[in-house]
C-alpha cells in the first residue's frame, strides 16, 4: 500500500484492504495465543466486532487459515472468503470477489496454495487442491484440480485451460 511513499501512512488505516488483512492477522494472533479458548473470546466480543463491521472490510478470512506473510487483497469491497482449511505461502494476491473453500469435508491443509500466487477477480479455488508456486489464476476461473508450479490458468468460455 505504501510502496516507499511515506505520506501514504496517514491514510492506511482508512483502507478496506488494511482492515481485511488486519482483522485476519488479529484473529490469527488471538488463536495462536489462546488456542482453544479463542472461540469463546470471539463470542464474548461479538457485539464489539459487530459494531466495528463497517470499518473492518468485507472479507471473511477464517482464523484457522495458515497464510504466510505478504497477503494482499486488492479490491476487498468485492468480498473475499478463505476457508480455515487453507495453507497458503508467501505473497498471495487476491484481486477480489474470491472464494477459497472446499467441495466436501476437508482436513486442515487440503487446500494448499504456493508462494507468489495471484488469484484474479471472482476466481474460486475449491479443494481439495494443490496450487503450485508462481501461479497466475485468471478472472472468473474455477480451480478444482491441482495446478503445477509456474502455470497460468484461464477460464475462457467456461473451459479451464492451463498455459505453460
Amino acid at each position: 500500500m505504501v510502496h516507499g511513499r511515506w505520506w501514504r501512512w496517514g491514510v492506511v488505516g482508512f483502507s478496506d484492504t488494511f482492515w481485511t488483512v488486519a482483522s485476519y492477522r488479529l484473529n490469527r494472533a488471538g488463536y495462536l495465543l489462546l488456542g482453544r479458548g479463542w472461540p469463546a473470546v470471539r463470542v464474548a466480543t461479538a457485539p464489539l466486532l459487530y459494531a466495528m463491521r463497517p470499518w473492518t472490510g468485507t472479507g471473511e478470512i477464517n482464523y484457522l487459515a495458515d497464510i504466510d506473510r505478504g497477503l494482499r487483497v486488492l479490491h476487498p469491497s468485492l468480498g473475499v472468503i478463505i476457508s480455515g482449511k487453507t495453507v497458503a505461502g508467501k505473497e498471495l494476491i487476491l484481486v477480489g470477489g474470491n472464494c477459497i473453500g472446499g467441495r466436501k469435508a476437508l482436513a486442515h491443509g487440503d487446500i494448499r496454495i504456493g508462494s507468489n500466487v495471484t488469484i484474479g477477480a471472482n476466481a474460486c479455488v475449491m479443494g481439495p487442491v494443490d496450487v503450485g508456486d508462481d501461479v497466475q489464476i485468471g478472472a472468473s476461473a474455477l480451480v478444482v484440480k491441482d495446478i503445477p508450479d509456474g502455470s497460468t490458468v484461464l477460464a475462457p468460455i467456461g473451459q479451464l485451460r492451463t498455459l505453460r
